[in-house]
Parts: C-alpha cells; sequence; structure tokens
C-alpha cells in the first residue's frame, strides 16, 4: 500500500483507494456501515496492523468512527486489535484465518436463508404449488451453496 503525503495529511495510492471504496460499498450493500467495509479494504492491503489514528488519516474519517467499526469488525471476527508494550495506542490487522471466517458466516447465512424459505411452505399462501415451488426452489439453490461452502471450508481447515 502506497501512501503519499500531501498538506491535507497521508493519501493512498488512487489504485489502492479505488479498491478501499469498492470493499466499502459492498459491504454497505450487503447492509454493513460503509467505514466497516472501507477499513476491512484498507487493512487487507496493509503489510502491517494499523493504528487507529492511522485508520482515521488514511480513510479521512473520525477516530471515533474507526474505534466504533473496528469494534464492529472485531466482533465479527475478520479483525484483531494488537498491542505493543509501552505503546497505549491499539493497533488493528486483519484476523488469521479470515477467509474461514467469511466462508463460515456466509454458509451459515445460506443455511438460514434455505431454512426460512422452506418454512414458508408452510404457510397457507404455499397451498399454492407455484408459491411452494418458488419456495422450494430458493430454498434448494440456499441449501446447495451452503452445502458447497462447507465443503470447502471442511476441506481447508484438515
Amino acid at each position: 500500500m502506497i501512501t503519499t503525503t500531501t498538506e491535507h495529511g497521508p493519501r493512498l495510492d488512487p489504485g489502492d483507494e479505488e479498491f478501499v471504496e469498492r470493499v466499502g460499498r459492498f459491504f454497505e450493500g450487503d447492509g454493513a456501515p460503509r467505514t466497516s467495509g472501507r477499513m476491512l479494504g484498507l487493512l487487507l492491503l496493509a503489510s502491517r496492523e494499523l493504528s487507529i489514528d492511522q485508520i482515521a488519516d488514511r480513510l479521512k474519517v473520525s477516530r471515533a468512527s474507526v474505534s466504533t467499526n473496528a469494534r464492529q469488525l472485531e466482533s465479527y471476527r475478520v479483525v484483531e486489535r494488537v498491542s505493543h508494550m509501552g505503546d497505549r495506542r491499539d493497533f488493528y490487522r486483519i484476523a488469521p484465518n479470515l477467509e474461514h471466517t467469511l466462508l463460515r458466516h456466509r454458509m451459515e447465512r445460506l443455511a438460514r436463508v434455505s431454512e426460512l424459505l422452506e418454512a414458508g411452505t408452510a404457510t397457507p399462501a404455499a397451498r399454492d404449488e407455484r408459491v411452494r415451488g418458488r419456495l422450494r426452489g430458493l430454498a434448494r439453490i440456499h441449501g446447495c451453496a451452503a452445502s458447497a461452502l462447507r465443503a470447502c471450508c471442511g476441506a481447508e481447515e484438515r
């Protein structure tokens, strides 16, 4: 990650900045705060852990926003907080096994959606064959995707 210093502080390389923004928009599309996604994108590109101040400077957001979003990312186990002896600041980096954490989360979400859709087949509206077929088809697709991820994660963890 190349940063340059301007009169307004550190600036990301334009290619890095575009990636960070794309990750932010992607996560925002999933209902997460854009800043959380941008932080994740920044940390994915970082070769070492970054302090709250460094993250705030590079993303041009407040330290409070970084702190709030860092706690959320920590709760999802995608980033971890680290400290250095003699330094009171908190630093953040990508959590070990991030790929497994994200795949497990996605797999669990797909399985829950599949169960929800399958439960929909017991509703009065599902007496209609078209509705029941639609719900079962969607449940099957989500179940298949969850199974494929389960197979992938299981193979990776061995």
